[in-house]
């Protein structure tokens, strides 16, 4: 099996509790716990990956819902960066 070496960067909080994990002895290491929750989220959301057509109908759907919203006027960057906060706050909120 081919690896491929990633770099990213986490809120302190997401880092806290993954080293806990890791300290715990639950993963043998920061990695493992990275491979292991990709392989857990890529099975949950493995319906929408194969579902394609279902999935472009949700997609298209919201784009156009975004199209006639407040949104539309502001420049993506300041979309994405409402986005990363939303969903900041919820994971937040379900799990701190």
């Amino acid at each position: 099996m081919e690896f491929k070496k990633v770099n990213i960067t986490l809120p302190e909080h997401l880092f806290r509790k993954s080293k806990e994990l890791v300290d715990k002895g639950m993963y043998s290491n920061f990695s493992d716990l990275v491979r292991s929750s990709l392989r857990k989220e890529l099975k949950e959301e493995k319906h929408l990956i194969e579902d394609n057509d279902e999935w472009k109908t949700l997609v298209n759907s919201i784009r156009n819902d975004l199209k006639n919203s407040e949104l539309a006027s502001l420049p993506e960057e300041e979309v994405i960066k409402r986005l990363k906060q939303a969903r900041d706050r919820i994971w937040e909120e379900q799990h701190a």
